[in-house]
């Protein structure tokens, strides 16, 4: 570890937005869960969202965002590196699951830079955070 030592950092997740429901048109909702790995300093934290069971959601504005989550994805020490990784999948009982659109974003160097809001359309046309099938939006923060 360089400089950072010390430097305690937490990533929150603060909405997810659901875009494609991956499901006939027929059926009002899909059942989601999301996972979440998020890996810095040498601690990997992983994360099942729900606990248990599933959300509920639909693609249609109003029924499609699970707001003010404010899950805690990861509380520790930063490394040199941050990787955020965050997947979702809707739950079929024919099929198997289909899976959302995999979210991975990398930071490197100073732990002071990564902090901010990460969120879809902060960083234009093609922000990381706005995928095809679905929104998140998430803070990385000072902990100290």
């Amino acid at each position: 570890m360089s400089g950072q030592e010390g430097k305690r950092i937490q990533v929150i997740l603060r909405w997810v937005q659901i875009l494609d429901k991956l499901e006939p048109f027929f059926k009002e909702t899909g059942e989601f869960v999301f996972r979440s790995r998020v890996e810095s300093g040498g601690k990997v934290e992983e994360l099942r969202m729900p606990e248990t069971g599933y959300y509920a959601l639909s693609d249609k504005p109003g029924w499609n965002r699970l707001d003010k989550l404010n899950k805690v994805l990861f509380d520790g020490v930063a490394g040199d590196t941050l990787l955020i990784e965050l997947t979702g999948e809707e739950l079929d009982t024919l099929g198997g699951p289909d899976r959302l659109d995999t979210y991975r974003r990398e930071f490197s160097g100073d732990p002071d830079t990564w902090v901010g809001h990460y969120e879809p359309a902060d960083e234009g046309s093609a922000d990381p955070e706005n995928m095809k099938t679905w929104r998140i939006c998430y803070d990385i923060v000072r902990a100290d």
